[in-house]
């Protein structure tokens, strides 16, 4: 009698794992839009199979690593970018994801840099050099057969939408091509977006004085557009500062005459949000905090105590 209630026992814990199994191999959900899912070189297949169950591809991740062993397929998951959905069930998204992903490739544009610093081909290069500015930092997906042209396009769809987002209850009184001119400095400039709504604002006060800007990131510009150069932006020295060139702020009075980097949200919000103080001046110490001064003698109070 109780080795029966032992078969027993042992069939319902049996059946209850088959079906437990058998429940964890049906889809997530039904909803069969395709989303990307970029599996890298090197990836383990328990990595990629907790990456498939995060992203709701999949119910459990150990049913997938077994599956993919009962199927012989679990060294054969290529690396790659993939279009899931989490309508497929286990044996299909397995089979999906080792016949090799598709060749697009990510373009990733950091806040701040130039055009040459991302530029995925000379010919994009040449064909985008009068949009610096305007080319928004993101991450895009790029289908490998996208010309030059084509991936502007994306981008632009994207820089659009941001603009009028940052745009809104605009406070400033620049014209658009100003404003990204500003943003471009305030990306250069300052981090927080708090620093760069009051930066903003010192800028305006300046050029209502008619006093020079006196950005170094201006300098850095026009220092790096001289040569063929694979670092950009280090720190500027005296010679610097004699550089002829109309990004020259401390020699040229107003604005540099196009953007000097592309900027990201919060700068192009402060461009068009700054604040109203009295300052004039400001300082980075050398903990990145930013120092600022309303007259001369509070700046260069603020220099001797903490650039000194």
């Amino acid at each position: 009698m109780k080795f029966k209630r032992g078969l027993i026992a042992i069939f319902i814990i049996i059946f209850a794992l088959v079906f437990y199994f058998y429940l964890s191999l049906l889809p997530p959900s039904s909803d069969s839009s395709k989303k990307v899912f970029v599996i890298n070189e090197g990836d383990s297949l328990s990595t990629i199979a907790l990456r498939l169950e995060k992203n709701q591809f999949i119910k459990n991740r150990y049913t997938f690593i077994i599956y993919a062993y009962l199927l012989s397929l679990n060294q054969k998951i290529q690396a790659g970018t993939f279009y899931l959905t989490s309508s497929q069930k286990i044996p299909d998204l397995i089979k999906n994801i080792s016949r090799g992903g598709s060749t697009d490739y990510w373009l990733k544009i950091i806040p701040g840099t130039r055009i040459e610093q991302f530029s995925p081909s000379s010919e994009f290069t040449l064909i985008s050099r009068d949009l610096e500015g305007k080319l928004f930092p993101d991450s895009y997906l790029i289908p490998q057969d996208y010309t030059p042209e084509n991936i502007l396009s994306v981008i632009d769809r994207n820089y659009q939408q941001k603009l009028s987002q940052a745009r809104l209850g605009a406070t400033t009184k620049h014209s658009d091509n100003d404003v990204l001119i500003i943003a471009s400095l305030l990306e250069r400039e300052a981090k927080a977006l708090a620093d760069k709504k009051i930066i903003a604002g010192i800028i305006d006060n300046r050029l209502s004085r008619q006093m020079p800007l006196q950005i170094d990131a201006t300098i850095q510009y026009a220092r790096d557009s001289l040569g063929d150069l694979s670092d950009y932006w280090k720190p500027i020295s005296k010679a610097d500062i004699n550089i002829i060139s109309p990004y020259n702020t401390y020699k040229n009075k107003g604005l540099p005459p196009t953007p000097i980097c592309n900027p990201g949200l919060d700068s192009l919000i402060a461009a068009y949000h700054p604040d109203r103080t009295d300052y004039l001046y400001y300082i980075h110490d050398s903990n990145g905090q930013i120092h600022y001064a309303s007259t001369l003698n509070d700046h260069n109070d603020n220099v001797a105590k903490y650039l000194r």
